[in-house]
């Protein structure tokens, strides 16, 4: 699932793209059904790109006239397309522009989504700070995750304490802190808890580097697969601690499976 390295990726390449000042001349969704009125871009036509943002997991296209908020799901990514270039397969929304380039929203799995936002206030509200946002002290996160009674692994995703941490970084972050998943957030140490958050920090930001340097074909980020150089954990039955060689745990937190080496993670 795309998290906060996968999609800064995208925002930086549509930044790259010398689309500010472009106007969307047409729409063309293809949601499921019992999601399309819930993603109704039918007014973003004649509305000019101003800026791109993110927070957390989430994308913005800020506009002249409101904000187009759009989140990758488990499989989305976003492609900026020439006249000439054949439709990506799973195109669920392509935004036209007025210079006959187009914005494609690609998702195999349809669960991405984009809706038209007055601003994005509604959409910052539920989220806690982002998770490499300088405001994001050590001790900001000391102070947002000690008070939890619930397994730090469980705490890390929570959007609401933290924007932009999801199951994979956790488990990174998790492993070269060498706290175990299962450690309730508040009978970890402060120290152990800084070091927590300069290790996380690390690990999201040696994500990006990996997918902002190695585009697919075409020089778009490629941000579905979580089995390369960027991660140290093997996600696969029978796989070892890249420190100590043991064979990695499993456990699930909300429903999502968590890596963990038992010998190396306390």
């Amino acid at each position: 699932m795309p998290e906060l390295p996968e999609v800064e990726s995208l925002r930086l390449y549509l930044a790259g793209e010398d689309l500010i000042g472009g106007t969307i001349s047409e729409v063309q969704t293809d949601w499921p059904p019992n999601r399309s009125d819930d993603y109704d871009l039918s007014e973003l036509s004649g509305r000019r790109i101003e800026r791109f943002g993110r927070i957390g997991k989430n994308l913005f296209v800020y506009l002249d006239r409101g904000v187009l908020w759009m989140h990758m799901g488990m499989t989305g990514r976003l492609a900026v397309m020439h006249p000439a270039e054949e439709p990506m397969r799973y195109a669920r929304m392509t935004l036209f522009l007025d210079d006959e380039r187009r914005i494609e929203l690609d998702d195999p799995r349809r669960w991405a989504g984009a809706r038209l936002e007055e601003s994005d206030v509604s959409i910052r509200a539920g989220l806690g700070p982002d998770a490499l946002e300088s405001e994001l002290t050590p001790e900001e996160f000391v102070a947002r995750v000690k008070g939890k009674r619930s397994p730090i692994k469980s705490v890390l995703m929570d959007q609401s304490v933290i924007a932009g941490v999801g199951n994979i970084y956790a488990d990174e972050a998790l492993h070269r802190s060498g706290i175990n998943p299962s450690r309730r957030a508040d009978r970890i140490s402060v120290a152990r808890l800084k070091n927590l958050h300069s290790d996380l920090r690390t690990v999201l930001m040696q994500a990006l580097r990996y997918i902002v340097d190695h585009p697919d074909e075409r020089g778009r980020p490629y941000v579905v697969d979580a089995y390369d150089d960027r991660m140290r954990l093997y996600r696969k039955k029978g796989s070892t601690c890249p420190d100590c060689g043991g064979e990695l745990q499993t456990r699930k937190f909300g429903g999502r499976t968590a890596y963990y080496c038992l010998l190396c993670q306390s």
